[in-house]
């Protein structure tokens, strides 16, 4: 033969079925381009050398992976559409005298040009928007960006390795398909269809009882720690049971509307019900994996945009004062009240007068496990053992002691309490017990309950309840807990003693809050005011924590973008094929029905009812999934330190309506050329 003609002969394949062609190559560069922005900004110098540019990196380098997994599990889904509606042409090539190794040659010439084209145009498009996609990220995470476009070898060579042994794997197995495969069997493989499957009631019910499962676990979870421990086993379960519904479920939904006279024997339903209980099995899976792929960007836009714009709030949770100062001891009897007077001077000196709430107090505080008034602080062994049970990490407690001398000076009380006596405040429900017993220590009596604290307490120490004791014998207390638990083996967490400062500063701009905080922390070295008994120092400001928590939440809004268009694209494609295969699977039976009668008014009639029967169901149930994963999330999100409610329902809302209105503007534009291929019957073909 003459040289190039399996070459003229693919590109020839290729253009005849540019329908199929065309969206698959889009798809595939779309995912190098995706692919190559994220692994060139995970390794990029100008986004690690951000502040906060480590947890970024590490997050886009996690959705690479994830981007990386999809496209080899996504493109082996969609090269079967390829594959089924050129098996006829493989097959009247194979009748005519080709055998098994010139239709290989085909098809190793449409997978070298598809992948060229795929990678050619990704990589192109890839430099084009990845300096776009920087100066985003850059401002989604409150910084800046040079503008200077660079390119990344070693990221072009990444997305050129990757994809290529995806091209090789989608060539191996067309190759199998082929091979595997007799050539009448290939002529009619695109009539041959699919038997109409029995309805199978057990797996429907199965299905309907895991799905069932699944939103009991998300909405009877109250505590977030929890949440988070059974996350993945409820998304196992919701996709097996999707699949389980769309598979046996939707076969018995056709046999139920078959039996329905008044509804089947109509033209447009009996058409379209026929239809899709003709082919319900592959049907089924195609529309499991569009309500999956709706539900994961609902999920993933609904959370990344809630934390993105809430994470003013959940920084103000964390960092509930503009600058917070805190020394710690080794033993309750170290601290010394002039170091908490030298910090509030100098805080009033350096700041010019400008701070406001500013208030120094101190506390000791430990963790354990809590049953019944006990506080368990021993066992680090022990305990570390039980931490795989998610209700034991619910029964983790942290508890303050707090002097009641200065509780009453800050808040202005005049509370007089016994020796061995406390008042206690809680951050959660109240506490229930006359007493509180440290494990080891003399039990403490509850005098009473009181509903503020003269200082404010970050969400972090909320995520666990909280309880604070208000005691008149406070060096007492603390000197006996810190002297148990340093003479334990493995105590659960050594007792920690704090002083504590923190003030705001209004009106001063973030700059010179950090400057003045910088400051503050060299005078109290400089001048030796921070005693040798304090093994430690820290501070914390608001302005400085900014960037952290906008880089980390910025890249996470980023990746749940970049990722949703993918799997936008990817429901997209979905249908597309869905309508196309069906289309020309179709084309013979409407063109009979032409012929006997049916007119194109009727034929869209029938497309519609089909749209209404079951294309439109992977969108309910997908909102269906995210109503009741809405109380998950919320628990998610407040491991983040965000709260807000409102916005996560606002946030749900807004990306449903969105997806809903994509989705219609799809499927309309699919059914069209669903409607073009079936009227034109089979002269079309």
């Amino acid at each position: 033969m003459k040289r190039g003609f399996y070459l003229r002969l693919a590109l020839d394949g290729m253009r005849k079925n540019r329908r199929l062609y065309v969206p698959f190559l889009l798809t595939c560069s779309g995912m190098v381009m995706m692919f190559y922005i994220l692994y060139s900004l995970a390794y990029s110098p100008a986004v690690r050398n951000m502040r906060g540019g480590g947890t970024m990196a590490m997050i886009l380098l996690l959705g690479t992976v994830v981007m990386a997994v999809f496209a080899l599990l996504f493109l082996l889904y969609t090269n079967s559409f390829l594959a089924r509606r050129r098996n006829r042409e493989f097959g009247l090539y194979n009748v005519l005298g080709m055998n098994k190794r010139n239709l290989g040659r085909i098809l190793l010439w449409e997978t070298i040009l598809s992948a060229l084209i795929s990678l050619l145009a990704g990589l192109a498009f890839g430099l084009l928007f990845a300096k776009l996609a920087e100066l985003f990220l850059a401002h989604m995470a409150g910084e800046t960006a040079g503008y200077a476009l660079t390119v990344e070898p070693r990221s072009m060579l990444a997305a050129i390795l990757f994809f290529g042994v995806i091209f090789a794997v989608l060539l191996i197995v067309s190759l199998a398909r082929v091979g595997i495969s007799k050539p009448l069997d290939l002529l009619k493989s695109e009539a041959a269809g699919e038997k109409p499957p029995k309805a199978n009631w057990v797996f429907a019910v199965i299905g309907v009882l895991i799905l069932g499962a699944a939103y009991w676990l998300a909405v009877s979870i109250q505590a977030p720690l929890t949440a988070l421990t059974v996350f993945f086993i409820a998304v196992v379960m919701v996709i097996l049971a999707t699949y389980l519904l769309f598979i046996s479920g939707s076969v018995a939904l056709c046999k139920l509307l078959q039996k329905n006279k008044s509804y089947y024997y109509r033209s447009d339903h009996f058409v379209s019900v026929s239809s899709m209980a003709f082919r319900m099995k592959r049907n089924g899976a195609g529309l499991a994996s569009i309500c999956i792929l709706a539900t994961m960007v609902l999920v993933m836009l609904a959370t990344t945009s809630c934390l993105y714009f809430g994470g003013e709030d959940a920084l103000r949770g964390e960092c509930p004062y503009d600058v917070s100062f805190s020394l710690r001891y080794e033993h309750p009897e170290d601290c010394d009240p002039e170091v908490s007077e030298a910090l509030c001077e100098l805080a009033h000196t350096l700041s010019d007068g400008r701070e406001k709430d500013l208030t120094a107090y101190t506390l000791a505080g430990v963790s354990g496990l809590f049953r019944d008034g006990v506080l368990e602080i021993d066992g680090y062994s022990r305990f570390a053992d039980l931490t795989s049970s998610a209700s034991v990490l619910e029964k983790i407690r942290t508890v303050y002691l707090m002097p009641l001398d200065e509780y009453n000076r800050l808040m202005g009380a005049d509370y007089v309490l016994e020796d061995g006596e406390a008042l206690v405040w809680s951050s959660k429900k109240a506490y229930g017990y006359d007493t509180l017993t440290f494990k080891g220590c003399e039990p403490i009596r509850i005098a009473g309950s009181v509903e503020d604290l003269p200082f404010r307490v970050s969400a972090s120490d909320t995520l666990v309840t909280l309880y604070c004791l208000i005691v008149p014998d406070w060096t007492a207390r603390a000197t006996e807990l810190c002297d148990f638990t340093a003479g334990l083996e493995d105590p659960l967490i050594a007792t920690e003693t704090l002083q504590l400062c923190s003030f705001d500063l209004p009106g001063v701009p973030e700059e010179e809050q950090i400057r003045i905080t910088e400051e503050i922390v060299q005078t109290m070295i400089d001048e030796q005011k921070r005693p040798d008994s304090c093994y430690s120092m820290g501070c914390k400001t608001r302005a400085a924590n900014r960037t952290d928590f906008f880089s980390m939440y910025g890249s996470l809004f980023f990746l749940g973008i970049v990722l949703s268009i993918v799997f936008v694209a990817a429901a997209a494609l979905i249908i597309y094929y869905k309508q196309l295969s069906e289309g020309y699977e179709d084309q013979r039976r409407f063109g009979i029905m032409q012929k006997v009668g049916m007119t194109v008014k009727e034929i869209k009639s029938a497309v519609n009812a089909q749209v209404l029967t079951v294309f439109f169901a992977p969108l309910l149930l997908a909102g269906l999934h995210l109503a009741f994963a809405f109380p998950f999330l919320h628990k998610i999100i407040r491991l983040f330190g965000v709260l807000n409610t409102p916005l996560l329902i606002l946030t749900s809302v807004i990306c449903f309506l969105a997806f809903a209105l994509f989705y219609v503007f799809v499927y309309r534009s699919t059914a069209r050329t669903y409607v073009a291929i079936v009227s034109a019957g089979e002269e079309g073909r």
